[in-house]
C-alpha cells in the first residue's frame, strides 16, 4: 500500500508539473531531455514541437539554452506548433537567437516570424561573433491567443540566409493586465526600461518573465531609491514589478526628454505605459507635479503626481511614433521638484484596430540586442506572411485525461489493498504465514512536454543578465 501511494504522490507532482507548462512553458530549441535552471525554471527540449529543421551545439558555449539551436536549410516555412497556453488570456512570448557562427560561414542571417499566424516580427542579426553569452538578439509578443495552442513559424525572406532559432519562452499574465488590448492586437516590444536600476532585471524578481533594462548613463538625471519599506502596486494594471518601482531617475532641471526611441523612421502606431511612484515623504511645502507628452500627445488627462509608497500607471496607445519621437516630462508652474519616472515600455501594436502595425501588410519590427547592458535595435522591412504550417492538434488534454485515469486506477486499488487487508484481519489465525502481495501501480510516463528525466546540469543554465524566469 505503501508503495501505490508513493506512485500516487509521484502522479500528482507530474499533474502538477503539466499543469504549470500550461500555464508557461520553456523551449530550449535544438536541445533533448529536460533540466531545471537556477531559477527554478524547467526548461524541455523541442521534441514534440516541431517536425523539421536540424539541431546544432555551438561549440564551447556552455550557456543554456543558447549553447543549442535549431537551424532550417529548406523550406520556406517552418513551424513550431502544438506550444500550450490559456485560450484568451494575456501571453508574452518570447523567441532568442544565438548565431555566434555556428555555421562556419560568418554570414549572419535575416528572417522573419510570424507568431500564431497573425503577428509578425523581423530578425536581422548583425553580429558573426559576440564572444558573450550575456549577448543575444530576442523578439517579443504580448497577445490573447485564441486557442489552447499556438504556433511560432520562421520564414525565409532570402535564398541564401538560413532561419535558425535559440529557445521559445511563454508566460501566461494574470487578467487585467495589458487590458486595453484588442482580442486580435498584439504587442511588439520595443523598449522596456527600469529608470534609475544600475542593471537588468527579469524573473523571478518579475514573475511574468518580462526582462527590464537600465535607461544608461545621462548627465542630466540622477537615479533615486524610494524610502517606503515597500511599493504596493494595485495602482497599475499591467503590474510593474516592485523593485522597478522602488528606483527612479529623476531630471536636474524642469523637464525629462527620452529619445532615440526603438522605432523606425516612417513610424508606427504605439502603446506606451508609463509607470511612477514617489520615491521619499514630501514636506509640506513640496510638490511634485508634471505632464507628460508623446510628441505633441499628452499622455493622461492631467498633470501626474506621484503617491508616496504607491505606483502610478498611464497608457497611451494608437499614436504613430518614430524613432525621432521623444517622451517629455514637463514640470507644472507649481511644482517645487523635478519630474521623476520609475518605468517605461513602449510597443508597436500588431493588427491595431485602428489600423497599421503589421500583420496584415508592409510594416516595420525591431529585434532587440543586448550587449554590454546596453540596448539598440535593428530594423528590418518585409512582408507579412500567413503561417503555412500545419498546426497539431493539442496533446495536454490527452495527457491530463490519461493522467487522471491512472489516478484513480492507483486509487481504486489502494483502497481496495486496505479492505482485503482488513477483511484478512478479521479472519481467525492461522499457523500459516500469510502470503502479502505488495503491488507496484502502473504509471502513465511523462508527456513529451516533459520527457523521462530531468538533467542535473543546472548550473549552467542561462539567464539575461540578471535572474531571469
Amino acid at each position: 500500500m505503501m508503495a501505490a501511494l508513493l506512485h500516487l504522490s509521484t502522479l500528482f507532482s507530474l499533474l502538477a508539473t503539466i499543469l504549470s507548462i500550461a500555464e508557461s512553458i520553456s523551449i530550449d530549441c535544438g536541445s533533448t531531455g529536460s533540466y531545471v535552471d537556477s531559477n527554478n525554471v524547467t526548461w524541455v527540449g523541442d521534441k514534440g514541437f516541431v517536425t523539421t529543421g536540424e539541431p546544432m551545439k555551438i561549440p564551447d558555449v556552455i550557456t543554456k539554452p543558447i549553447n543549442t539551436l535549431r537551424y532550417f536549410p529548406t523550406g520556406q516555412t517552418n513551424c513550431y506548433t502544438n506550444i500550450p497556453v490559456t485560450k484568451r488570456q494575456k501571453t508574452l512570448v518570447r523567441t532568442k537567437f544565438y548565431y555566434e557562427n555556428y555555421d562556419g560561414n560568418f554570414s549572419p542571417p535575416s528572417f522573419d516570424l510570424v507568431y500564431d499566424g497573425k503577428h509578425r516580427d523581423s530578425v536581422e542579426i548583425t553580429e558573426s561573433l559576440l564572444n558573450n553569452e550575456e549577448t543575444f538578439y530576442y523578439s517579443e509578443l504580448i497577445f490573447a491567443p485564441a486557442n489552447e495552442s499556438i504556433s511560432v513559424c520562421l520564414i525565409r525572406t532570402s535564398p541564401s540566409d538560413n532561419p535558425f532559432i535559440s529557445s521559445i519562452e511563454v508566460y501566461s499574465l494574470d487578467v487585467g493586465m495589458y487590458a486595453d488590448l484588442g482580442p486580435s492586437e498584439g504587442l511588439i516590444t520595443r523598449q522596456r526600461t527600469a529608470c534609475g536600476a544600475k542593471e537588468s532585471i527579469s524573473y523571478p524578481l518579475d514573475p511574468y518573465g518580462r526582462p527590464w533594462y537600465p535607461l544608461g548613463a545621462d548627465d542630466t538625471l540622477a537615479d533615486l531609491t524610494t524610502s517606503a519599506p515597500s511599493i504596493d502596486i494595485t495602482g497599475a494594471s499591467n503590474k510593474p514589478p516592485e523593485v522597478v518601482m522602488s528606483k527612479a531617475s529623476s531630471s536636474l532641471g524642469e523637464s525629462i526628454k527620452l529619445s532615440n526611441l526603438a522605432l523606425p523612421l516612417t513610424g508606427l502606431p504605439v502603446y506606451l505605459a508609463l509607470y511612477f511612484s514617489e520615491p521619499q515623504t514630501l514636506g509640506r511645502t513640496q510638490r511634485r507635479s508634471f505632464n507628460v507628452f508623446l510628441d505633441e500627445t499628452q499622455v493622461g488627462s492631467g498633470p501626474i503626481i506621484p503617491i508616496f509608497g504607491k505606483a502610478t500607471q498611464l497608457v497611451l496607445r494608437d499614436v504613430v511614433a518614430t524613432s525621432g519621437s521623444q517622451i517629455v516630462f514637463q514640470s507644472t508652474g507649481d511644482s517645487v521638484l523635478p519630474p521623476i519616472i520609475n518605468g517605461v515600455e513602449l510597443f508597436s501594436i500588431s493588427n491595431s484596430r485602428n489600423g497599421g502595425g503589421g500583420g496584415g501588410g508592409r510594416s516595420q519590427s525591431s529585434v532587440y540586442f543586448l550587449a554590454s547592458k546596453t540596448l539598440r535595435t535593428t530594423l528590418a522591412i518585409g512582408e507579412a506572411k500567413n503561417n503555412g504550417g500545419k498546426k497539431k492538434k493539442n496533446k495536454l488534454p490527452l495527457i491530463l485525461g490519461v493522467a487522471f485515469a491512472s489516478a484513480f486506477v492507483i486509487l481504486s486499488s489502494t483502497f481496495g489493498a486496505i479492505f482485503l487487508r482488513k477483511r484478512q484481519n478479521a479472519k481467525p489465525q492461522s499457523n500459516t504465514t500469510p502470503t502479502t502481495s505488495t503491488e507496484n501501480g502502473t504509471g502513465t510516463g511523462m508527456s513529451p512536454l516533459v520527457e523521462q528525466q530531468f538533467a542535473s546540469d543546472a548550473d549552467h543554465s542561462y539567464v539575461v543578465q540578471d535572474d531571469h524566469h
